[in-house]
């Protein structure tokens, strides 16, 4: 049986690619700023809606909040260079190489949280990392 977290976690990937695909179709008249601005606009209707529908306040420590409000932050500004990438270059080389956002929080959580990688998981992180470098060329 497959667990949840998979099951969201192929959900997120069939969603992140209609954002790629849409991105670049968006980015052939519109600017990436406005762009980046008018796929915000419907992400705060959806994403708000669902927060007012569970009729639960937003709360967290200060720590937590500010955490999730420079992650927004990243997203957003990410989002723009994405677009940008998009507007100036190949599809799939440009989702390719942004994709690999991955390896940054594999880094991070290793020096910072203290987490521990197998040599397959550091195997897997090369491997990405050329696989990527295989498209782009």
């Amino acid at each position: 049986m497959v667990s949840t977290s998979i099951l969201f976690a192929l959900g997120a990937l069939l969603l992140y690619g209609g954002w790629a695909v849409a991105g670049g179709v968006a980015t052939r008249s519109l600017s990436p700023v406005n762009a980046v601005f008018l796929s915000y606009v419907a992400s705060l209707v959806i994403a708000g809606g669902y927060v007012l529908s569970l009729r639960r306040p937003v709360s967290g420590t200060r720590v937590d909040v500010a955490a999730a409000l420079v992650s927004g932050a990243f997203l957003a500004a990410a989002s723009i260079c994405f677009y940008a990438g998009l507007a100036r270059g190949n599809m799939a080389i440009v989702s390719a190489i942004a994709a690999l956002y991955f390896v940054i929080p594999a880094v991070v959580g290793v020096f910072y949280f203290g987490a521990q990688l197998s040599a397959t998981n550091v195997a897997g992180l090369v491997l990405a990392v050329v696989a990527v470098g295989l498209v782009a060329t």
